[in-house]
């Protein structure tokens, strides 16, 4: 059984709670939480006892092994380094990091907590349905090209519009297009094609200095990878993978329900296995396998790719925001 601490109070808790439940291999063990109130009635949700206000006394005194970090984005380094420190193994919802600088402190650090294990938890890529499309791709003949769209209007931008600098949508809280909806497309073009040879950003600036939409190229050595996302509106097209004489296409990249294939002869062949009920179940299983088994050679392969992976994005991120300007107050 794998014991585990939260740290936030919001959907992603929410989501993380369900899916440990489903597992039936996660405990909660203990809750940190900066606001009292929301402490008490998530800990009467989440069924725990153990609420902390002071974040040293959670990591020193907490009932757990792993922390999920769920809290703002510009507070993620600072409690990464807290766990660490404290040897526990740490999952943190994207982006984990703002720059390559703070990854490298983090990577230190680990060298010096050897039985540590640090996750980025992009959960559309421990989806089985992605995982379809994974094994679909190295199927295919050739690529020749392929757009991954990740765009949905956030409620926040209605308050950007009033006025409003909400959490997560403005410079200071290390948020925008790029961090909160790109990164999980960013993760899709890697995860399946590799780091790029070279990436440009073309990007729309909100009010609070953050960018609401964008598109990124992604140049690999035959094709080009093309990236839409943002949060200042809806958008339904699909995600495509262009091969030769066939297609591979996603209904939305961070629910994905439906993928089919398409042939030469445009006849269509569903690539969709049964999928879990809560959105991060596919990522605690594969988490849970390294966790308990972390000594295992192709365990120690995987999780060395996922944190190769995850250093990949966070150049690549901080790569496209560098182009457009987008500056964080740790930069």
């Amino acid at each position: 059984m794998i014991h585990y601490g939260l740290i936030g109070t919001n959907q992603a808790t929410d989501d993380f709670v369900q899916a440990a439940s489903m597992t039936k291999k996660w405990e909660l063990g203990a809750l940190y939480a900066n606001d009292v109130d929301q402490a008490d009635k998530y800990a009467n949700k989440y069924g725990t006892n153990q609420t902390f206000f002071d974040l040293a006394d959670f990591f020193k005194n907490g009932n757990f092994d792993t922390v999920f970090i769920a809290s703002p984005n510009a507070e993620h380094f600072s409690q990464i380094k807290q766990a660490i420190e404290a040897d526990k193994n740490v999952i943190v919802q994207p982006p984990a990091l703002t720059n390559p600088a703070e990854f490298s402190e983090v990577e230190k650090l680990l060298l010096d907590h050897p039985r540590v294990l640090f996750f980025e938890g992009a959960y559309p890529i421990h989806m089985p349905n992605f995982k379809n499309i994974e094994a679909a791709v190295g199927k295919m003949a050739m690529v020749q090209g392929a757009t991954f769209v990740s765009m949905r209007e956030r409620p926040a931008y209605d308050a950007i519009l009033e006025g409003g600098k909400p959490e997560g949508f403005t410079l200071e809280s290390y948020g925008g297009a790029l961090q909160q909806q790109g990164i999980y497309a960013v993760y899709a073009a890697l995860k399946l094609f590799g780091r790029p040879s070279s990436a440009t950003y073309f990007a729309t600036a909100v009010e609070t200095g953050v960018d609401g939409a964008g598109v990124a190229f992604l140049q690999y050595e035959h094709f080009y990878v093309t990236l839409h996302f943002g949060f200042i509106t809806d958008s339904y097209m699909p995600t495509e993978i262009n091969g030769h004489h066939e297609l591979i296409q996603v209904d939305d990249l961070t629910e994905i329900h439906l993928v089919q294939h398409y042939d030469a002869q445009k006849k269509i062949t569903p690539l969709m296995t049964a999928d879990y009920t809560y959105h991060f179940t596919g990522e605690l299983l594969d988490f849970t396998e390294i966790l308990e088994h972390p000594f295992k050679a192709e365990n120690r392969k995987q999780y060395g790719e996922w944190l190769q992976l995850a250093e990949d994005v966070n150049n690549l991120v901080y790569h496209l925001r560098k182009m457009v300007g987008i500056k964080f107050p740790t930069d």
